[in-house]
């Protein structure tokens, strides 16, 4: 799955929390997400720097908009990410705790445990 492919499948799946996805579908997914948060951290600075403060209130909204937009899909992916590793989605609450955001991030590098499991088919053999 390359980077297009991934970005795709996830904001098509914007509302699936159950099934499984690959290391590749959610990686790329959040490289692209963050690529957008840099270029918008950019473009911000670049209108702190140049232009009146109603623009840069305007560029603010745009930005937050697209956080909230976002957090869904992310939600989504990251569930069924680890879902792919064998356990429940709900383990995102444990981003809560300080330590949960690290232990979530290890899960999500980790290779799917099984072929199949209790969320379906693991995604990679069905290509």
């Amino acid at each position: 799955m390359n980077i297009k492919e991934a970005v795709i499948s996830v904001l098509k799946n914007w509302n699936n929390f159950s099934g499984r996805a690959c290391r590749s579908e959610f990686w790329y997914f959040y490289l692209s997400y963050n690529l957008i948060l840099i270029l918008l951290g950019f473009v911000n600075l670049f209108f702190i720097l140049n232009f009146t403060e109603s623009v840069f209130l305007l560029f603010n909204i745009i930005y937050i908009t697209f956080q909230f937009i976002i957090i869904i899909p992310y939600t989504s992916v990251t569930s069924r990410r680890l879902q792919d590793r064998g356990i429940s989605g709900w383990w995102q609450l444990s981003y809560i705790t300080i330590i949960g955001i690290f232990v979530i991030l290890i899960i999500l590098m980790l290779p799917a445990k099984e072929d199949e499991n209790k969320w379906g088919r693991n995604p990679l053999l069905d290509m």
